[in-house]
């Protein structure tokens, strides 16, 4: 079975679309079609069905899906292993991360690992922390790029590397009430809205069990799982947030909150039981340098 044509199958099955995943494989549309139909030949099965411009699954691609991804993993580990046994750092390299880290901290790391190994096939993968960590336990990805509170305890089946860290500040519009107060209180501060993660975030979790602890409840106004969203929210007098104090900028008052002490922490994680491709210590190499 062709690794090539497996490849194609998933990204069709994921995106719903040949002219996306065409685009997505460097591939012309027909190139991709091509693919299909050779597996559906060998297979003697129809995969897809299309319905005017949407692509779906049929009850024999549903069932080939699961499968597919496993001998795609597993084909892809094997030439991982080859290619780690030359010279030169090749092969791909599957990463999971979140849109906020593939924006702000991983763009320069990935310059520099481009430039020192221009033939790895870097291949981003985003989504949330939960579902990205499943991935990587699963197998589905070598490496994942995750923003995570301290206090968050991870699976035994996976290795935490923090990498970059920044303290998280309460901010809110240069005008806003708080601003007044050399210190606040957490019963001041929970007085007013409040623009937070939503409640199945680690971050959230975190900052709800100090509120806890001090027997105070935040009053949520706006939940948003992005930083750069809650920064702007704030920053035009909807609330107070918390946000790594990088993003700070002159729109935006810090609030001197002691008792709300918390990091953002990034971190590189691997599985345990599997061995880093070359690409993959490579990369481990180059954000921790």
């Amino acid at each position: 079975m062709d690794i090539n044509n497996l490849r194609a199958f998933i990204e069709v099955a994921d995106k719903k679309s040949f002219s996306r995943t065409a685009e997505s494989l460097k591939l012309s549309q027909p190139a991709v079609s091509k693919r299909i139909a050779a597996l559906e030949t060998e297979l003697s099965a129809k995969l897809f069905d299309r319905v005017g411009r949407s692509v779906h699954l049929t009850e024999a691609g549903r069932v080939l899906l699961p499968s597919a991804r496993q001998i795609h993993l597993e084909l892809s580990r094997i030439e991982n292993v080859i290619c780690s046994m030359g010279s030169e750092v090749t092969g791909s390299l599957r990463i999971g991360t979140s849109e906020q880290i593939g924006t702000s901290h991983l763009p320069e790391a990935l310059r520099t690992f481009r430039s020192n190994y221009p033939k790895v096939e870097i291949d981003l993968q985003f989504d949330s922390v939960k579902p990205t960590l499943a991935a990587l336990e699963g197998g589905l990805l070598e490496i994942a790029a995750c923003a995570l509170p301290n206090r968050v305890s991870l699976s035994s089946k996976l290795h935490r590397l923090d990498i970059w860290s920044s303290d998280m500040v309460v901010v809110t519009a240069v005008d806003h009430p708080l601003t007044t107060d050399d210190t606040v209180s957490l019963q001041l501060l929970t007085k007013c809205p409040a623009i937070l993660p939503s409640a199945e975030t680690a971050t959230r979790r975190e900052i709800d069990d100090i509120l806890r602890n001090a027997d105070v409840k935040a009053n949520v106004s706006i939940e948003a799982n992005d930083f750069d969203t809650m920064k702007t929210m704030a920053s035009i007098g909807l609330g107070w947030a918390c946000i790594p104090a990088y993003l700070v900028s002159d729109s935006l008052a810090v609030i001197p909150v002691d008792e709300l002490a918390l990091k953002h922490t990034v971190s590189v994680i691997h599985h345990n039981e599997r061995t880093l491709s070359r690409a993959a210590q490579a990369f481990v190499d180059v954000v921790s340098g």
